[in-house]
């Protein structure tokens, strides 16, 4: 049995145009919120241009369009939480 026939892909829960969040915990102790706007989707990927971080528009940021495969946006990793999408 496949591992992804339980579970849903990307293309079944976000679509190109959806506002997500995601919050970033510093190993310090610190936490940022970043959100922005998903503007390329596939099964297994997608890419988000994010917009701000805690709040505040995003002018300086080093990376602003970030390719997430499935598993992070699902789940997040060490350093992330899963991305979600922003209540409106």
């Amino acid at each position: 049995m496949n591992e992804y026939e339980n579970n849903p892909s990307l293309l079944d829960v976000f679509k190109v145009g959806d506002k997500v969040k995601q919050v970033y915990y510093n190993p310090s102790g610190g936490t940022k919120e970043y959100t922005g706007i998903v503007k390329f989707i596939k099964e297994h990927c997608m890419a988000i241009h994010w917009e701000a971080v805690n709040g505040k528009p995003v002018e300086d940021i080093y990376v602003v369009l970030t390719v997430c495969h499935e598993y992070e946006v699902f789940n997040g990793d060490q350093y992330t939480s899963p991305i979600e999408k922003e209540d409106y």
